[in-house]
C-alpha cells in the first residue's frame, strides 16, 4: 500500500469520526431538548397517618393554576376523606390516579408511610425528623435507602430565617377554639360553670367565622359579669409572637378585653376586673435571663442558648389562667416549664365534692394549650400528643401521669398536632397559596440538580442518599441518643 493511500485512508476514517462525533451530539442535544420540554408531573398524595386529616398540600384552585398556566400534569391520589372532593380536583383539571410513580415530584401534608415512598423520587412534605425525632428515624432511614430527595416545609425559610409555607395561623385560630372549650369543660368539673360552656371545638363549626361569631357572642355574657367570683381575674398568656400566637390571639380578641404587659401580670391577676378578659404575650426578652446576670441578647441566646434560664415558672406562670404554647423550642434551650415547677403550680391533692355550692379553687393556672407539640420540649412534661377526637388530659405533675378523666387534681392540657385539620379547606387554601410560588423549583429537583432558589435550597433535607450539608447534624443528634 502507497503512502498515499494510507494517508487517504487515514483522511477517510477521521471525517467519518468526525462525522458520527457530530451525530452523538445532535442526537444528546435532541434528547436533552425533548427531556427539557417534557411536560412536569406533579403528584398529590392523599393522606392516610389518621382519619382526622382532611387537609392537602394544594387546593383545586391551585391546580387550575398548575394546569393552565405553568403547563404541569398534576395526578392526585383519591380520597373521599379530603375536605376538597375528588370531584373538585378533576374539574381543576387533574387526573385522578392512585398510581403516582409518573410524578417527578409528590407533596403531601403529613409524612408519607414508608411501605408506600416510591424510589428516587422528590417529596415535600412535614418530616418531623430535623431534630431527631426518635419515632420518624425509620422513616429518614427509608428515604435515604430509597434515594429520595426530600424536602421540609419546615425549612423553607427567607433571608430573615421566617417560615414561608405554614399552617401556622390555622393551628393557632383551632387551638385557641378549643383551649376555649376545654376550659369550660374543666371550670365545670371543679363545680364553676362559665360562659365557655357554650364554645365548641373548632371542627364543630362551618369555618372559622362561624365559631369566631359564636365566640363573640358569649363575650357579652362576661361583660355582664356572669363569670364566677371565686375564679378571679382571668389571665390569658400567649408566648411566642408568630403565626401561632397570631392565629390564636385572632380568636382571643373576639372577647372583651385588655392587653398587659407581663410586668404588670401579678397585680392584675390579683386585682383585675373579671367583666373582661385580660392577655399578656411572652417573648423571649420577656422570659430569658443570662445565668450570669448580664441583659437579654438575642443573637447571644441564638449563638449560647445553654448559658440562659427561664425565670417563666416564677414570674408569669402563677398568675396565668390558661397558657396557650407557641414557642419554637430547639434541643438545648430552656424549659419555661419543667416537671418540678409545675409541681408548685399545682396542690398535691384536690378534690371538689358534689355536696359543695361554690368549691375553692386552689390553683389559678387551670389549662395549657401547648400548640407548638414539642416533646419534652418547652414545656418538659408534654412527652405525647393528644387527639382530635381526645383533645384534652389532666396532668397531675406530683404523680407525673396524664388522665383522661377531668374532674381530678392536675392542669388539662391539650397537644393536637395537627390542629388545621379542623379548619381543612380554609387551612389547604392558606397553605396552598404559600406553597404555589414554590413549585416550580421543587420540580426543578427532579433532576437532581440543586440549581434553585435559597428557600428551597436550604430545605432539601436529603440529596443522593445521604443528609445535605446543613442537616448532616441529625446523626450527631442520633448518635447522642
Amino acid at each position: 500500500m502507497t503512502h498515499c493511500s494510507r494517508s487517504l485512508r487515514a483522511a477517510n476514517l477521521k471525517q467519518y469520526l468526525v462525522g458520527l462525533a457530530r451525530a452523538e451530539r445532535q442526537t444528546l442535544s435532541t434528547t436533552t431538548q425533548v427531556f427539557s420540554n417534557k411536560k412536569p408531573v406533579l403528584g398529590i398524595a392523599r393522606e392516610d397517618v389518621n382519619l382526622w386529616e382532611r387537609r392537602a398540600p394544594l387546593s383545586p384552585n391551585h391546580v387550575e393554576t398548575l394546569v393552565s398556566r405553568r403547563d404541569v400534569k398534576v395526578l392526585v391520589q383519591p380520597s373521599s376523606r379530603r375536605a376538597y372532593s375528588i370531584t373538585e380536583y378533576e374539574s381543576a383539571g387533574a387526573i385522578i390516579d392512585d398510581d403516582l410513580s409518573e410524578a417527578d415530584v409528590i407533596v403531601g401534608v403529613k409524612k408519607v408511610a414508608i411501605e408506600h415512598l416510591i424510589p428516587n423520587k422528590t417529596y415535600v412534605f412535614f418530616s418531623h425528623t430535623i431534630k431527631a425525632q426518635k419515632d420518624n428515624m425509620p422513616l429518614l432511614d427509608a428515604i435515604l435507602e430509597k434515594n429520595i430527595c426530600l424536602v421540609d416545609y419546615e425549612k423553607i425559610v427567607d433571608d430573615r430565617g421566617v417560615r414561608q409555607v405554614a399552617f401556622g395561623q390555622y393551628a393557632g385560630i383551632a387551638g385557641m377554639i378549643n383551649i376555649l372549650n376545654g376550659l369550660g369543660t374543666r371550670l365545670l368539673a371543679l363545680g364553676h360553670h362559665t360562659p365557655f360552656m357554650h364554645v365548641g371545638l373548632a371542627h364543630n363549626y362551618p369555618g372559622s367565622s362561624a365559631a369566631m361569631a359564636a365566640i363573640a357572642a358569649l363575650g357579652r355574657e362576661i361583660e355582664c359579669g356572669l363569670m364566677p367570683k371565686v375564679l378571679g381575674p382571668v389571665v390569658f398568656t400567649f408566648t411566642g409572637s408568630g403565626n401561632v400566637s397570631q392565629g390564636a390571639q385572632s380568636v382571643f380578641r373576639q372577647l372583651p378585653h385588655e392587653y398587659i404587659s407581663p410586668k404588670d401580670i401579678k397585680e392584675v391577676a390579683r386585682h383585675g376586673s373579671t367583666r373582661k378578659l385580660y392577655a399578656t404575650v411572652v417573648d423571649m426578652a420577656d422570659n430569658l435571663v443570662r445565668k450570669d446576670g448580664r441583659p437579654f441578647d438575642e443573637r447571644d441566646y441564638k449563638a449560647h442558648p445553654d448559658q440562659y434560664t427561664s425565670i417563666f415558672a416564677n414570674e408569669i406562670a402563677p398568675y396565668t389562667t390558661c397558657l396557650v404554647n407557641g414557642l419554637y423550642w430547639g434541643p438545648g434551650s430552656p424549659r419555661i416549664i419543667t416537671v418540678e415547677q409545675c409541681k408548685d403550680l399545682m396542690p398535691k391533692e384536690y378534690t371538689v365534692t358534689a355536696s359543695e355550692g361554690v368549691p375553692k379553687l386552689t390553683q389559678k393556672l387551670h389549662a395549657i394549650a401547648d400548640i407548638s407539640c414539642d416533646m419534652n420540649g418547652s414545656l418538659e412534661f408534654v412527652n405525647d400528643v393528644t387527639s382530635i377526637d381526645a383533645p384534652f388530659v389532666l396532668y397531675n405533675a406530683h404523680t407525673q401521669k396524664m388522665s383522661k378523666r377531668l374532674d381530678g387534681n392536675g392542669i388539662l392540657l391539650m397537644a393536637v398536632d395537627n390542629l388545621p385539620a379542623q379548619l381543612p379547606r380554609e387551612a389547604t387554601d392558606f397553605f396552598g397559596s404559600k406553597l404555589l410560588p414554590f413549585i416550580p423549583d421543587c420540580l426543578k429537583l427532579d433532576g437532581g440538580s440543586l440549581n434553585v432558589s435559597n428557600a428551597v435550597k436550604n430545605a432539601v433535607i436529603t440529596h443522593r442518599g445521604a443528609l445535605t450539608e446543613k442537616f448532616k447534624y441529625i446523626d450527631e443528634l442520633r448518635r447522642k441518643g
